[in-house]
């Protein structure tokens, strides 16, 4: 791994775009592939831990993150106004290589995060977006996406129900997929049983976000794996499925 380094940064925007749901953009010029993550902090040492974060945009002035509000330290993050600076590190972890011929991006919950950058950066993908309630940012997915299919488990905003019973991998050559656990193992079924080649990106909690710790490893059948270090991208088929 190449040497990395804390960088500052100084908000330009941290808004909310859906309740307890927040984007915020950072000045500067930063890299990243499809999935690839960072860690942030913009406090001292309480929260000890920085939080992970998949890069949702990006262009040559700025970078963007979306996350939702689960404990203290998405909470202080989202106090942050334009001007503040916030401490981060990264890109890490492998990411997402596209595979030729058509392809789907599935995601679901927070999971969409990843979506919108991979979407920009693959180019010519269908998207599937699936939500608890009420779907958001659908403007910015539908700019980037050459079909878009929502659903949602209210059927507010699009379709009803579970995007992973929604989708059908049949004619794709290559699916890419985030979100929640159960999620990704009903794709992981689908996606075999049509023979179509799935890639994940996995969502566990994350302490160093370098592979240090060992504090997000997951069982794979090359053995236990870190999300930080070995992923957070994995060949659906090399990932064991609890249940």
């Amino acid at each position: 791994m190449a040497e990395l380094a804390v960088r500052s940064a100084p908000v330009l925007t941290n808004e909310e775009v859906a309740p307890g749901l927040f984007k915020m953009v950072l000045k500067g010029t930063y890299s990243g592939k499809p999935a690839q993550f960072y860690m942030l902090r913009a406090w001292g040492l309480d929260p000890l831990l920085a939080r992970p974060m998949s890069v949702f945009d990006r262009s040559e002035e700025w970078i963007a993150f979306l996350y939702r509000i689960r404990g203290r330290g998405t909470e202080l993050l989202s106090q942050l106004h334009s001007g503040d600076r916030i401490l981060l590190l990264g890109p890490l972890g492998n990411g997402w290589e596209r595979r030729p011929g058509r392809v789907a991006l599935i995601g679901g919950g927070s999971g969409v995060a990843s979506l919108l950058h991979t979407a920009k950066v693959f180019g010519d993908v269908d998207l599937y977006l699936g939500f608890r309630n009420k779907p958001f940012l659908i403007d910015e997915f539908k700019q980037v996406a050459e079909r878009l299919v929502v659903a949602s488990e209210t059927g507010e905003g699009g379709q009803r129900g579970l995007v992973s019973n929604i989708f059908d991998p049949s004619g794709y050559d290559a699916c890419y997929a985030c979100g929640p656990q159960a999620m990704l193992a009903s794709l992981s079924r689908a996606c075999k049983k049509a023979k179509v080649p799935l890639f994940v990106s996995l969502e566990e909690r994350m302490a160093c976000g370098i592979g240090a710790c060992l504090g997000c490893a997951v069982r794979t059948t090359r053995g236990i794996c870190r999300v930080c270090r070995d992923g957070p991208v994995f060949h659906a088929r090399e990932v064991i499925w609890d249940g």
